[in-house]
């Protein structure tokens, strides 16, 4: 390698560091005297050979010096560590030299370690200040909230990255007038707008990613307050290895606000159902279903098998499942699950062993003007999919149901509550079967966070059905991570109902939208439109009759699904689907109802059109809900 001029003067200027700390040493030592100079000269190249070659075992002879950090100090550490017992060794115990004072060998470590340590941080702030100068300005002043290790991370970034952190915001008591890489901790969240407006902030930079919902909301009450603009990091789930970037700073979003403590997973149960056996998601392209393809996959299943009968969807989930390490262990079928001697080829053909069933008719309006179709993909697409599972000998079935099977008053709650009685009353075989009951999951198709954006946007008016209505949310992957907890629990037969935490006004998630988006509450109207047929005004996820039992999985609760007998239950669905075949609406509820006594069919509560004050708070998202309007119903 050709040595030039830089790759001799870092090593030039460590080597004259290293031999100033000898003869510091030996000065402080005696007093800043100098008996035995002979000696002193006599033991300096052992010292500087010796270093030199423990600081090449540590890669510390370059000079990229603008990213120094703690690793390369405990480097430092470590070589001077190793050179010191090195040199003691050689001089003491090779060269007879016992006559230098241990203590001289100790003050030179210490000198050594700080001047080696002290040249490259004052390199860094010395580079990262021309940096700065260079781009003619001092950056945008931002304050940061939290001054934990993430905040501290984004606190490196920001010097590097065009910004001038002023100060960092915590709530922490103990961290109160301490400082972050020299920026000071200036107060709490409640005084984030003060202290903008007394610091001239310019935007405000959220790093708490272990933020709980309710601490996230009043972090972002306060920086609305501040009328400064705001963006946060990643959640814990999304960090990896803890390093903070600048490219991850993002807007504040609504799985944000609704946040909740992470799901703990039992990895080892969860393998121990998936690994190396031949699953099948049907509706993989759905919403649910896409999710749980990612997560399955990475569970290292023999094989996946992806059903849906949408074509578009289910070519983008191939497309968006191509690079994954796992992709030729998957595959993908466009059928009906309505199709019942295809879907048993399927089974057959590819050994199926665990079966997700999450394909179904979720939206509540149209399955109230399709009642045919409803039953059909509902109800007996599963009765024969189960049939079909058990005879290849399929030995795990989950039935993805609803919230709105319990106290229905929608037909599609109804078919819901319909598949877990077949569920639940179906003779038991090799086969265990199961059904997991839940709530809204926001982000899936046709759900209403997206449809209420798009009214922002557009027309900014939102539409609600009434001021009352609440809903369960939970976000996607948190639904999905809980559906396969569950799956490892339960007996054959068990409802297994997952935590969902408290349920949420539809206003407050609108008005929490509105603010979101930029707008003021005063900027966009609220009006309501009544409930729609088939809607109820909050959901529920127990009957009364049923008891919730805990199970090893603290976020998922276990149930009996209040069976009547299989030869009965039959017996209805073989009335039913006569009925269904001649379409006659009022005898096909009338049916349902009497096989369901709790379904309450009636007419929605009529709108009173009034308009929302612009006024209200933030209100407590801890109790939240979905406008009606535009509810989805599960999926």
């Amino acid at each position: 390698m050709r040595l030039t001029r830089q790759s001799l003067t870092i090593p030039a200027l460590q080597g004259l560091l290293i031999l100033c700390s000898w003869t510091l040493a030996w000065l402080l030592r005696f007093e800043f005297s100098l008996p035995g100079g002979s000696l002193l000269l006599l033991v300096a190249p052992v010292v500087l050979a010796l270093r030199f070659a423990s600081m090449a075992l540590f890669n510390l002879l370059d000079g990229y010096w603008r990213y120094t950090g703690v690793k390369d100090i405990e480097d430092i550490i470590k070589s001077v560590a190793l050179g010191s017992a090195g040199i003691v060794i050689v001089t003491r115990f090779v060269f007879g030299l016992k006559t230098v004072p241990i203590s001289i060998y100790i003050l030179e470590a210490v000198l050594t370690t700080t001047l080696l340590s002290g040249v490259r941080l004052a390199c860094r702030c010395q580079l990262n200040r021309t940096a700065r100068r260079r781009k003619g300005d001092t950056g945008k002043r931002v304050l940061v909230v939290g001054a934990g290790d993430a905040g501290e991370s984004l606190i490196r970034q920001l010097s590097r990255g065009g910004y001038a952190p002023v100060g960092c915001i915590d709530d922490n008591p103990a961290k109160a007038n301490y400082s972050v890489h020299g920026v000071p901790v200036l107060g709490t969240t409640d005084q984030i707008s003060e202290l903008a407006m007394k610091h001239w902030i310019d935007e405000i930079l959220i790093a708490v990613p272990s933020a709980t919902g309710s601490e996230m909301r009043n972090i972002v009450e306060n920086c609305q307050r501040s009328k400064r603009s705001y963006r946060t990091i990643p959640g814990l789930l999304d960090l990896v290895a803890d390093k903070i970037t600048l490219q991850q700073l993002r807007e504040v979003n609504l799985e944000d606000l609704l946040g909740r403590d992470p799901v703990e997973m039992n990895l080892d149960a969860v393998r121990h159902q998936i690994e190396n056996k031949v699953v099948m998601i049907t509706g993989a392209a759905g919403s649910i279903g896409t999710e749980l393809c990612r997560q399955v996959l990475g569970y290292k299943p023999a094989k996946l098998i992806c059903l849906d009968q949408a074509e578009t969807p289910l070519f983008y989930l191939q497309q968006g499942f191509a690079g994954h390490p796992a992709a030729s262990r998957t595959v993908y079928c466009l059928a009906d699950i309505g199709d019942t001697d295809y879907v048993r080829s399927v089974l057959s053909d590819h050994a199926v062993q665990v079966i997700f069933h999450a394909a179904a008719y979720k939206h509540v309006p149209l399955m109230e003007e399709n009642l045919s179709e409803a039953l059909k993909n509902n109800v007996f697409a599963l009765l024969n999919l189960l049939d079909a599972a058990s005879e290849v000998g399929c030995e795990r079935f989950l039935l993805i149901s609803s919230d709105k099977a319990v106290q229905p008053t929608s037909f599609m709650g109804c078919t819901k509550r319909l598949g877990e009685l077949i569920v639940s009353a179906r003779p038991s075989s090799r086969m265990r079967c199961l059904s997991v009951r839940f709530g809204n999951v926001l982000g899936s198709q046709g759900s209403v966070v997206p449809i209420l954006q798009e009214q922002i946007r557009t027309t900014q008016r939102l539409t609600i059905t009434h001021p009352d209505i609440t809903r369960y949310f939970m976000t996607i992957p948190e639904a999905v991570s809980l559906v396969l907890q569950a799956f490892t629990v339960g007996d054959h037969g068990n409802v297994l109902v997952l935590d969902m935490g408290e349920p949420i006004r539809i206003v407050d998630l609108a008005k929490t939208l509105i603010r979101l988006s930029g707008k003021s509450e005063d900027q966009v109207k609220i009006v309501f439109t009544g409930l729609r047929p088939g809607e109820k005004l909050y959901e529920e996820l127990f009957y009364g009759s049923e008891e919730p039992m805990p199970t090893s999985q603290k976020k998922v609760r276990c149930t009996r699904a209040n069976s009547m007998n299989w030869f009965t239950l039959s017996r209805h669905l073989d009335e039913l689907q006569n009925l269904a075949i001649d379409g006659a609406q009022a005898a096909i509820r009338a049916k349902v109802k009497e096989i369901i006594p709790e379904y309450s069919h009636g007419v929605p509560v009529e709108s009173s059109h009034e308009v929302l004050t612009p006024n209200r708070r933030l209100a407590s998202l801890t109790g939240t809900a979905l406008p009606t309007a535009y509810v989805a119903s599960g999926d």
